[in-house]
């Protein structure tokens, strides 16, 4: 079909876009079946000449791209039973907490670290662990989450007997761009409201740079953190959300639901520990959710495996806490997060993400 529509010339194709569009507009909610491919057909002719009509075309192709590869993957006619899912998960948890722990105790014991200080909540250990060194502190923490990135690759192949890259993307090739997309969308919201509230609440900060443990830092940080953020993002996005997406559930549904797994275990990390739990659960609730979302509508990882990087990249290089469960040698330091302000930033952060990697992640295929 496009090849036909293209052999039809521009002295011919414009004047029918002219003319096709009204009456597929005024057709769409009367006769939908016929309303909606004058209306397309329309778009078609005009996109030659309009930057607008391209811009529909291109928004239409992906919706279009979307639904199609939904239909060709069997997904939702194909979802394994609910036995399976146990016995992944199951799998998945115990893989990860066992070999976790080993990998922990064991570059702990390299390094000649106290385990308990890197578990523990109360405020003297954590002074503790500020003052060893955060290369080595943070790297003892993020060698636990290579486990469960091997584990649920494991279990997705094992127990539900599906293509790893299938995990990953349900398009034929995994997208680099738009993971890039989904870093840069995340890191632009955060950096531009980090300055706005530094600006208000200069008082609030400490500047805490050390460039002596910077770089050391920084091989942390593009090794191993990249590790623990995929691995959280296969895990709840991948592996959680697929066990959700069964086929009965709406995207608000699954992508709440999503959410809310995802807040959990985060409820145990120190920043939280002494704070009511409203306003935490909010600002990981939102950030899962936001993450669930953009996962549903492109049926990927892409996007939310750029996000989450850029989220904990950004926390260990620019503002921390004091109080972190990731020791870091940020550029700026708080006493404490303030719970309040990051749960209306979350919610806020949502629509506005969802809609820059709808913008800028259609331009990525």
């Amino acid at each position: 079909m496009a090849k036909l529509l293209s052999k039809i010339p521009d002295s011919i194709a414009l004047p029918a876009g002219f003319l096709l569009l009204p009456i597929g507009t005024i057709l769409l909610p009367l006769l939908p079946e016929l309303g909606v491919p004058l209306t397309l057909l329309a778009t078609r002719f005009l996109g030659r000449k309009f930057q607008w009509a391209r811009r529909f075309n291109t928004w239409v192709d992906n919706k279009w791209s979307n639904l199609r590869t939904r239909f060709e993957s069997g997904r939702r006619a194909d979802h394994p039973k609910l036995f399976k899912w146990i016995l992944g998960t199951l799998f998945i948890v115990t893989t990860w907490q066992v070999l976790g722990l080993a990998l922990t105790f064991l570059l702990a014991s390299f390094f000649d670290l106290d385990v308990d200080l890197l578990f523990s909540t109360a405020d003297e250990d954590l002074a503790a662990i500020r003052a060893l060194p955060a290369w080595s502190s943070a790297a003892t923490i993020l060698i636990s989450f290579l486990p469960l990135f091997i584990a649920t690759l494991l279990a997705y192949r094992i127990f539900l007997k599906k293509d790893i890259k299938s995990l990953f993307t349900s398009r034929n090739k995994y997208s680099y761009k738009r993971t890039w997309i989904g870093f840069a969308s995340l890191a632009l919201i955060s950096i531009a409201f980090g300055s706005l509230d530094l600006i208000l609440n200069w008082d609030s900060y400490t500047f805490s740079f050390k460039a002596s443990a910077f770089l050391p830092y920084l091989l942390i940080a593009f090794t191993l953190l990249p590790i623990q953020t995929t691995a959280e993002e296969l895990f709840f996005r991948g592996w959680i959300q697929r066990w959700l997406d069964n086929g009965k559930k709406k995207q608000w549904s699954i992508s709440i639901l999503s959410g809310a797994i995802f807040s959990l275990p985060h409820l145990a990390n120190p920043e939280v520990a002494g704070n009511e739990l409203f306003f935490p659960i909010i600002s990981y609730g939102a950030t899962g959710f936001m993450l669930a979302w953009v996962t549903y509508r492109d049926q990927s990882l892409e996007l939310a495996i750029g996000a989450h990087f850029a989220n904990n990249l950004l926390a260990a290089l620019l503002v921390s806490s004091q109080d972190s469960a990731l020791p870091s040698v940020s550029l700026l330091t708080v006493p404490e997060v303030p719970w309040g302000p990051a749960a209306l930033f979350s919610v806020i952060m949502v629509p506005i993400f969802i809609w820059l990697t709808n913008r800028w992640g259609a331009k990525a295929y």
